[in-house]
């Protein structure tokens, strides 16, 4: 049986707690970094929409999407659980952040994304408008019935 995958706005002290939990560990820590901070205020600005993926009822994925122009957004802070990388849930979520950024009235979506997730970005459309940058910035138009072009 197939599994059940929706994305919900973070809401709840635990949704808040598995998201950061989500990001800690797979961006940060995997990573070797330390540093990461759960009081940073640009999470909870009101333009800007925390997204937990949830599969079968558990938290898998996070993405933040920053409204910050009447039709653009930015995707931020992409992450899915190391243990479930590489099995589709990067490009559901993907596409369900573009979905949801659609509802909001998004034309054009925006990365800046990790050099080892550039093709990622790529195989879904995404196009490298600044490859010079640590992170180059990729960015996404969306159609205008709500689903990736």
């Amino acid at each position: 049986m197939p599994f059940q995958l929706h994305l919900k706005r973070v809401e709840s002290e635990g949704d808040w707690a598995a998201y950061h939990g989500i990001r800690r560990r797979v961006l940060w820590e995997d990573r070797g970094l330390t540093g990461y901070d759960e009081r940073h205020p640009d999470d909870r600005l009101a333009g800007n929409h925390p997204l937990l993926l949830i599969r079968d009822g558990a938290p898998v994925g996070t993405a933040r999407l920053d409204v910050v122009g009447p039709r653009l957004g930015i995707v931020r802070l992409v992450a899915i659980e190391a243990g479930l990388q590489r099995r589709g849930l990067g490009r559901a979520l993907m596409g369900k952040v573009e979905t949801y950024a659609h509802g909001l009235g998004l034309a054009q979506l925006e990365v800046n994304a990790a050099r080892d997730a550039e093709e990622f970005y790529q195989k879904l459309g995404w196009a490298t408008m600044q490859a010079d940058r640590k992170n180059p910035l990729m960015v996404k138009a969306l159609d205008a019935v709500g689903t990736q072009s």
